[in-house]
């Protein structure tokens, strides 16, 4: 029995945790040596091209597709819509959390203030109950 639960490996989606492609999720193609991996998005499902990343930059999740090692765009991107990995991953309460930190970067001044007034609202009419 192994301690460890989730392994670097081929087929393993990963959350990019840094840099230009931050807040999405990928999968490992190749291990390079131990500090790189080589990802791909697949690129024709989600944008993330096919390219070299650090393991400091991503984050390994519970999810695992059956690929070969080095395997091709064709091969990860149909065991990628196979599984449903997307909707797999949209469930979860970290990519939950992610659209709503998402979703709150993008709200005006104007948006905030509502939902400040929405919330000061809501917390009066509890106490008066």
């Amino acid at each position: 029995m192994s301690f460890f639960g989730r392994f670097v490996e081929a087929g393993r989606i990963v959350l990019i945790t840094f840099g230009k492609y931050a807040d999405k999720i990928a999968v490992i193609v190749d291990i390079l040596d131990q500090n790189r991996v080589l990802i791909d998005g697949p690129s024709t499902v989600n944008g993330i091209p096919r390219h070299v990343i650090s393991l400091k930059w991503v984050s390994l999740t519970n999810f695992k597709i059956d690929i070969k090692r080095g395997a091709k765009l064709d091969a990860v991107e149909k065991q990628f819509k196979e599984e449903k990995i997307e909707e797999q991953w949209s469930k979860t309460s970290l990519a939950k959390k992610l659209k709503l930190k998402d979703m709150r970067s993008k709200m005006t001044d104007f948006d905030r203030f509502k939902l400040g007034f929405a919330k000061s609202k809501k917390s009066n009419s509890w106490s008066r109950n």
